[in-house]
């Protein structure tokens, strides 16, 4: 398992901008007082929805499906982790290992070592804070099981030590633009979803 150096732990390597891919996009400015009115009034609503909650939680594996499959779309591209996150993972913990089996965990394994070794608590609060953004537009819509996902995984990253569905996918997503920029002769062409 991975263990930081002091001096890693106390390394506050990158600005907030940094940590993702949101330049140029909605999520690259601070949310301004209209938009935190907002996502406090969609959080309220989906107070509302506790036993679509309890029920959607009823089935951990199949939450954890769901959350990596919403976290793959387009929309959640922004947050992607940073190609600076991702030469950090790829310092701390190695190279992805290429895997035959989708029954081989030795992928989701170094997921959540790498996650775990960039995964601070400012970048945490940082990327949780981003994922609430999108609250408002899915409580709005009424996709309550989607909201209720992104909730629940915004409180997961920001206050867990645990390699969340979103955490993770944000990972794999990075992972796969950054070997995908490279040549192909040194391209990972093998990268699995995650487990």
């Amino acid at each position: 398992m991975y263990t930081p150096e002091p001096e890693q732990q106390r390394d506050v390597f990158y600005s907030d901008a940094q940590w993702t891919t949101c330049a140029g996009t909605w999520l690259a400015q601070p949310a301004d007082l209209a938009e935190r009115e907002a996502i406090d009034r969609a959080a309220q609503a989906l107070k509302e929805q506790r036993k679509l909650a309890l029920e959607f939680y009823r089935d951990p594996l199949a939450a954890k499906q769901f959350g990596l499959e919403l976290f793959s779309q387009p929309a959640f591209t922004p947050l992607h982790l940073s190609d600076a996150l991702i030469e950090k993972l790829i310092a701390n913990v190695g190279e992805p290992p290429i895997v035959e089996s989708p029954d081989d965990p030795a992928f989701a394994n170094y997921l959540r070592t790498g996650v775990l070794s960039i995964a601070n608590s400012k970048v945490r609060r940082h990327l949780a804070h981003q994922l609430r953004r999108f609250l408002p537009q899915f409580v709005q819509a009424e996709q309550w099981q989607s909201a209720i996902a992104i909730d629940n995984n915004a409180f997961r990253t920001s206050l867990g030590n645990e390699a969340s569905p979103f955490l993770v996918q944000m990972a794999v997503s990075g992972l796969a633009r950054y070997y995908g920029a490279l040549e192909p002769s040194a391209a990972n062409n093998n990268t699995p979803t995650p487990s």
